[in-house]
């Protein structure tokens, strides 16, 4: 997503260093919002654009996969995988490897800056559209889905 390519090196940047996690979408919402509201796509009530951007992220978290949550989801599998991974005599450090290889291979495809879009980014930013149209913190919305779309995606 262009918004995304736009913070690369700054916003996406989390404190902890580690990668994505829940305050990067977090970061991703509050830079779409930005991007748009400066291209006088949308106006917003400015008094609420915290909990906007909170919003938004609860909204595009369920469709977003962190490296938080792949870590979690990797290590959870380990755990619930260790007799098959015995029996394959792998140490640790291969099994992790083989196991976050799957997963990327299962969730990668949509991958951008170290998030994971469950589906192709195209129709996660046709859902922000929906979003915008309904949220009680947008007061107008001036552009048309397709340039909406184009901008959100690049």
């Amino acid at each position: 997503m262009e918004t995304i390519k736009a913070t690369q090196g700054h916003a996406m940047n989390t404190t902890s260093g580690r990668g994505t996690n829940s305050e990067t979408i977090k970061l991703l919402a509050q830079s779409v919002i930005r991007r748009l509201e400066s291209q006088k796509m949308i106006a917003i009530i400015r008094e609420q654009r915290s909990e906007m951007t909170e919003d938004m992220a609860q909204f595009l978290a369920p469709h977003i996969f962190t490296q938080d949550d792949m870590e979690k989801n990797v290590l959870s599998s380990i755990g619930e995988k260790n007799e098959m991974l015995d029996e394959l005599r792998l140490s640790g450090g291969e099994a992790y490897r083989t196991l976050k290889q799957t997963w990327l291979t299962k969730y990668g495809e949509n991958e951008v800056d170290g998030l994971y879009f469950q589906e192709p980014v195209k129709y996660t930013a046709d859902r922000l559209i929906k979003y915008l149209f309904k949220s009680d913190y947008v007061e107008e919305v001036f552009a048309d889905d397709l340039l909406l779309e184009r901008t959100i995606v690049g």
